[in-house]
Order: structure tokens, then C-alpha cells, then sequence
């Protein structure tokens, strides 16, 4: 679901990966129109292409689907997947709160299915490798952890990316880059025992560059936690916007 040509991670991961993959094969895409699904599906080798999920869910023979769109619209999708007893790989963040993430987690057990998030991190070789090396004592004790991202501050955008400043949506510095930096960092050295966390939007207001107006925004864009991991080391991480 999702499966745009032009834009997105269809293109530029998920496609080029289930090419490369021997034992898979892509029975089915889906995107919001039909004549961007029969695109999709003979630019990327698809059996059938739909516009309608349901209608895809009802007659593709599928094992596992991947919900490849907004995350906004991750809860309805991937949550219909489930009920159809499908397997569901969903891009990260799995949901728009902590809510919807346990909905879709809770269904996925209740109906014997696997729901599994697309957190990079967890399959890098490089972060596999340093976590190997932290593993087998080669740095020796951590005592003490630093994380500082700095992300391109995006204060201009057409109308059409500023959903993105709605924090409700889920799809913000908190949730996206610092998220996945900070599942690296839980990946690598352990979980944290201990959290507290300053979270604040520095920037209020976007710029609509096609029509020229000026929006609100709620999103967080600046992050500071400091903490203690299970092993003891102590944690300082920033991400900026």
C-alpha cells in the first residue's frame, strides 16, 4: 500500500529490496488511483494493482503486506490488514500516539499474525556491527553516552507537506529522525531505567510558499534527554530541526 512511483520509500527501498529477494514475490500494489496503481504495478513486476485496499485484501492471495503511506493513515490501513489475518510491515512510526501503536500490536496477537515496524536501525550492518563490538566487551565498560542530531530546519513548504506540522499527525522530529536515533542507541547499549526530557517547538510558524501564508505549528522541533540505561551509563541526547 502505497506503492507510488514517483515519490516515497516505495521507490527508493521497499520495491528495489523485494526485487532483490529471491524467495519473495509481489503479487499485488495499491495506491488512491487506478491509473497510478496499473503504473505501479508494471513499473515494479506486480501481478495485479488496486485502488482500493479492501478490494485488494478481499481477492490478491497475500502473506504479508507492506503499509507504505502517511503515517496518519497508518492505523486504518494496517488495522484492516490484521483483521484479514495478514502479516503487516509498517513504516515507522507504527502509529500517530502510543494508542494506536498498542491497537495494532493487541489485534496482531489476538489474530496470530506478525506486525512488525520498519526501524532501519535494527537490520544496518554498521549499528549490528557496533553492537557486536559494545556486546563482546571491545570498547569495555560504557559509562557514559552522547547522541546530538541536527536535522535540516524545513521553515518553508507548499501547502501540500505542511500536514506535518499538526504534532497530532505523528510524523515530527520526535517521532521520526529522533526516534530512529534513539531506537539505535536502545538497539546498541540497552534500554533506558531511567528518563526525563525536555520537548519544545522553537519554531511556531511555517511558511506556505504557493499560498503565501503563514501556518501554525505544534510539532516539536527541539528534543533534549538525559537518562540512565539499564547497564548504568549515563545518557545525554539532543535533536534539533
Amino acid at each position: 500500500m502505497g506503492a507510488n512511483v514517483g515519490y516515497g520509500w516505495t521507490p527508493r527501498a521497499h520495491a528495489p529490496a523485494i526485487a532483490n529477494l529471491p524467495d519473495i514475490e509481489l503479487t499485488a500494489v495499491c495506491t488512491a488511483h487506478e491509473e497510478t496503481a496499473r503504473e505501479s504495478a508494471e513499473k515494479f513486476g506486480a501481478k495485479m494493482a488496486f485502488h482500493n485496499h479492501m478490494e485488494m485484501l478481499e481477492k490478491a492471495d497475500l502473506d504479508v503486506v507492506a503499509v507504505v503511506v502517511r503515517v496518519p493513515i497508518h492505523h486504518q490501513l494496517a488495522m484492516d490488514v490484521l483483521r484479514a489475518g495478514k502479516h503487516v510491515y509498517t513504516e515507522w512510526p507504527l502509529g500517530a500516539n502510543l494508542q494506536e501503536a498498542q491497537e495494532m500490536a493487541d489485534l496482531a496477537r489476538e489474530n496470530g499474525v506478525l506486525s512488525m515496524v520498519g526501524l532501519q536501525s535494527r537490520v544496518a550492518p554498521v549499528f549490528l556491527t557496533l553492537r557486536d563490538l559494545i556486546a563482546d566487551g571491545y570498547v569495555g565498560d560504557v559509562l557514559s553516552v552522547n547522541l546530538n542530531q541536527i536535522s535540516s530546519g524545513v521553515l518553508t513548504r507548499v501547502s501540500g507537506r505542511t500536514w506535518q506540522r499538526d504534532n497530532t499527525l505523528g510524523a515530527t522530529t520526535l517521532t521520526i529522525p529522533f526516534g530512529h536515533s534513539i531506537d539505535a542507541l536502545c538497539m546498541c547499549l540497552g534500554e533506558f531505567e531511567s528518563v526525563s526530557a525536555t520537548v519544545r517547538t522553537q519554531v511556531p510558524q511555517w511558511h506556505e510558499t504557493d499560498t503565501d501564508k503563514m501556518v501554525d505549528v505544534t510539532a516539536p522541533d527541539n528534543i533534549m534527554v538525559n537518562g540512565t540505561l539499564a547497564g548504568g551509563a549515563v545518557v545525554s541526547a539532543q535533536s534539533s530541526s
